[in-house]
């Protein structure tokens, strides 16, 4: 047994061997073993993957092998079948279209912006159950079960959309 600070039984350590206990012994190396403990399940959960990686890599790349085989005869496949030219003419076509005046202007005022075709995405479904629900022959509303409907906390948020679109579309359309 090795104690530490007795001079009776104490080891020779070679010059590594000292080197290495001082290393150990340095506040960062501890700080940096503590975390490493700390975190030892993930580790080893982490090994346990590579090593299940590792097992599977003649199926893995059996599977890719077959993916590049796949590919290789769709192309060969397409090379006989003449439809290169049918694709080319298509893309040309395609092209046309994203480069036109007309679509460039779409992306240019936002048309497309991800964020109004989301909106316009929710205004569509809204649109469609609103459809449906119209459809059901319920009664019939009048002025007055308008105005009460007005009050509707579920509207609220619908109407004040409602105002702010009439308020903004009048300024666009005024400065158009």
């Amino acid at each position: 047994m090795i104690r530490i600070g007795s001079q009776e039984e104490s080891p020779t350590l070679s010059v590594a061997e000292q080197k290495f206990l001082e290393r150990l012994t340095e506040p960062r190396t501890l700080e940096l073993l503590s975390q490493l403990l700390d975190r030892l399940e993930d580790v080893v959960y982490l090994l346990d993957l590579l090593e299940q990686f590792l097992r599977r890599g003649p199926e893995i790349a059996e599977a890719v092998n077959e993916g590049v085989d796949l590919l290789r005869k769709g192309l060969a496949g397409m090379a006989k079948s003449n439809d290169w030219p049918n694709l080319l003419s298509t893309l040309q076509r395609l092209r046309q279209v994203v480069e036109s005046p007309q679509v460039q202007a779409l992306f240019r005022e936002g048309v497309l912006d991800p964020r109004a075709v989301a909106l316009v995405g929710k205004m569509a479904q809204a649109m469609v159950e609103a459809s449906q629900e119209a459809r059901k022959p319920e009664r019939r509303l009048g002025l007055v079960g308008l105005l009460r409907v007005l009050g509707d906390p579920e509207l609220q948020p619908a109407m004040r959309f409602a105002i702010a679109f009439a308020q903004r579309f009048s300024r666009a359309l005024g400065n158009a």
